[in-house]
C-alpha cells in the first residue's frame, strides 16, 4: 500500500481520516461546490507561478495509466537535462508524491510548492517535509524548500503580471526542523493505513484548529483521553458542546476553565446555564435609542477572486456586486425596498456606488449585520474611487450593527447555539421567517453563482434564474433585519 502526500496530510488531520480513505472511502464527505471553486482558482494560479521558472518542463497525467508511468517519465526528463520540472512524480518505497516544481540548484535541487494562500502557512511545512523525504529517498538532495504564494499587495494594472502577483517565501529552516519527525509520522501513517481496524475517532481528536495544535497535543492522545476530559480541550465548539451535554458525557458544571473555550461556546454554555432567553432591558434600550429614523436596513453581497478580474483590484478583494436596502421613514411606518444587482462583466463598483448615492438619503441610521464587513468594503471603495469618499465616509458614520445585542450578550438564548449569526438569530426570534425556502441560502453560494454566470459563463442558460435567486437572497437578509429590529423593540 502506497502513502501519498495527500494521504499523509489526512493522517496529520486525524488518523481515522486516512484509514477511511484507504478502507471506507464512501464515508468521506464529498467536495461541495464552493470548495471546488476554490480548488479551481488555485489551479488557475499555478501557471503564474510556473511562469517564473525558465525552461520549465510540465508533466502531469490525465488517467491512471498516466499516473502509474509518471515516475519513470519524470526520471527520464531529468536524465535528458531538464532544468525545472512541474508535476513530476517521485517514489521511495511505499511513499510517493507529485511535486509542483523541482528545479536544479547546482548538484542539488530546490523544492517549490505552489499555494493559493497569501502567505506561507504552518501546514505547508508538513507538506514540504513529506515531499523532501520522498525526493531525497529517490536520490534528489534538496537544498531549499519554498512556497510560491499570492502577493496580497498586488494591484492589477492591465494584464496580470506573474512576477508581481507571485511571492516566494523560503521555509527551508522550518522544514529542516520537521524532517525527522516526518519520518516517524510516515511510519505511523503507514501502520494506520495498513490496519484492519479504524483508529479511534473519539471526539477529542475530531476538530483541530491547526496543525500546530495537533502536534502540540498528539502525544497526549496516546492513550486517548477519556471522554470525561473533553471539556479541558480548547477546540470544542458550541455544536459539540451541545451534543456532549445532551448525551450526558459532560455537564456544564464540569467545565472548570471556560476561558479555554471559544467565544461562541462560552456564550452558548452561559445561555444554557440560564435555561431560557434573557434580556438586559436597560442595555437594549440604550442600543435602540441610538437608532435614528429614517432607518436603512442594508446589506452587500460580494465576489472575490484569486486572480483580480478588474484593474485596481487585489487578489481576494471583496468586491460588492449587489446590495439590498429596506427603508423605514418612521416607527411603524411603511417600508420600501430598493436594490442593485450588477449584471455584466465590468467592474461592478462604479455603477453600484452611483445607484447607492441615489437610494440612501443623507440622514438616518444605516443598520447592518456585522459592521466591520460593510465598513471595510466602503473604505476600500472610497480609496479606489475618491469621488465617492465623502459619501462613503458619512455612510460609515451612520452605521449601527444590529448584531451587537447578540454578540455582547444583551440578549442570550440557548437556541442561538452561542452564535450571533443572522442565520441563527432569525429562526430563534422570528421562527416563521427563515432561509430554507430560498435556492440560495448563504453568501458563499451567492458569490460563486454570480461569478459563474457573470464572469465565467455569461451565456449560461440559468443566468436569469441565478439573478432572480440572488435578489431573493439579498432581500431576505435585509428583511430579516427589519423583522429582528421589530422584535427588539417589542422586547
Amino acid at each position: 500500500m502506497q502513502l501519498s502526500k495527500s494521504d499523509y496530510m489526512l493522517f496529520l488531520k486525524h488518523p481515522a481520516w486516512l484509514w477511511m480513505k484507504k478502507h471506507a472511502k464512501h464515508f468521506l464527505p464529498p467536495i461541495d461546490p464552493s470548495l471546488q471553486a476554490r480548488f479551481d482558482e488555485g489551479s488557475a494560479f499555478e501557471p503564474n507561478a510556473e511562469a517564473l521558472f525558465q525552461d520549465l518542463v510540465r508533466l502531469g497525467f490525465s488517467d491512471y495509466a498516466g499516473y502509474r508511468s509518471l515516475t519513470s517519465l519524470t526520471s527520464e526528463t531529468w536524465r535528458e537535462g531538464a532544468k525545472a520540472v512541474a508535476q513530476g512524480r517521485y517514489e521511495d518505497g511505499p511513499i510517493t508524491c507529485i511535486t509542483d516544481i523541482v528545479s536544479r540548484d547546482g548538484d542539488s535541487y530546490v523544492l517549490t510548492e505552489i499555494k493559493s494562500s497569501t502567505s506561507a502557512k504552518p501546514e505547508h511545512t508538513f507538506d514540504l517535509a513529506f515531499q523532501r523525504v520522498v525526493l531525497e529517498g529517490a536520490g534528489l538532495p534538496i537544498s531549499r524548500c519554498e512556497v510560491a504564494h499570492v502577493n496580497r499587495d498586488y494591484v492589477r494594472t492591465g494584464q496580470i503580471d506573474p512576477k508581481k502577483l507571485v511571492a516566494i517565501t523560503d521555509i527551508t529552516e522550518a522544514v529542516d526542523n520537521q524532517t525527522e519527525n516526518t519520518r516517524t509520522w510516515i511510519d505511523q501513517a503507514l501502520s494506520a493505513a495498513r490496519s484492519n481496524t479504524m483508529p479511534d475517532p473519539a471526539p477529542e481528536r475530531a476538530r483541530l484548529k491547526s496543525y500546530d495544535e495537533w502536534l502540540e497535543i498528539r502525544e497526549k492522545l496516546d492513550p486517548p483521553l477519556a471522554l470525561e476530559s473533553i471539556h479541558r480541550l480548547p477546540f470544542i465548539n458550541a455544536k459539540q458542546a451541545s451534543a456532549l451535554i445532551n448525551e450526558g458525557i459532560i455537564s456544564i458544571d464540569a467545565i472548570d476553565d471556560p476561558s479555554v473555550l471559544g467565544k461562541s461556546t462560552r456564550r452558548y454554555l452561559a445561555a444554557r446555564a440560564r435555561g431560557a432567553r434573557t434580556v438586559d432591558r436597560d442595555a437594549l434600550n440604550r442600543f435602540l435609542g441610538e437608532i435614528v429614523y429614517p432607518v436603512y436596513y442594508f446589506d452587500y453581497e460580494t465576489t472575490q477572486s484569486l486572480l483580480p478580474p478588474w484593474n485596481g483590484t487585489r487578489p481576494y478583494q471583496q468586491v460588492p456586486f449587489q446590495y439590498s436596502l429596506h427603508i423605514q421613514h418612521e416607527p411603524d411606518g411603511d417600508i420600501e425596498h430598493r436594490e442593485y444587482l450588477h449584471r455584466d462583466a465590468s467592474n461592478p463598483m462604479p455603477a453600484l456606488l452611483e445607484r447607492l448615492r441615489q437610494d440612501v438619503g443623507d440622514v438616518g441610521s444605516v443598520l447592518v449585520w456585522y459592521e466591520p464587513f460593510e465598513k471595510t468594503r466602503n473604505n476600500e471603495m472610497a480609496a479606489a474611487f475618491p469621488e465617492h469618499a465623502a459619501f462613503l465616509g458619512d455612510l460609515n458614520e451612520r452605521v449601527i450593527d444590529l448584531m451587537k445585542p447578540f454578540s455582547d450578550e444583551t440578549i442570550t438564548d440557548p437556541a442561538l447555539m452561542g452564535s450571533a449569526s443572522i442565520k441563527k438569530v432569525l429562526p430563534a426570534l422570528v421562527p416563521e421567517l427563515a432561509y430554507d425556502d430560498l435556492d440560495i441560502q448563504e453568501g458563499l453560494s451567492a458569490s460563486r453563482l454570480w461569478k459563474e454566470v457573470t464572469l465565467t459563463n455569461p451565456e449560461a442558460s440559468e443566468r436569469d434564474k441565478v439573478y432572480a435567486d440572488l435578489v431573493d437572497y439579498c432581500t431576505r437578509d435585509t428583511w430579516a433585519m427589519v423583522a429582528i429590529h421589530k422584535m427588539l423593540m417589542a422586547m
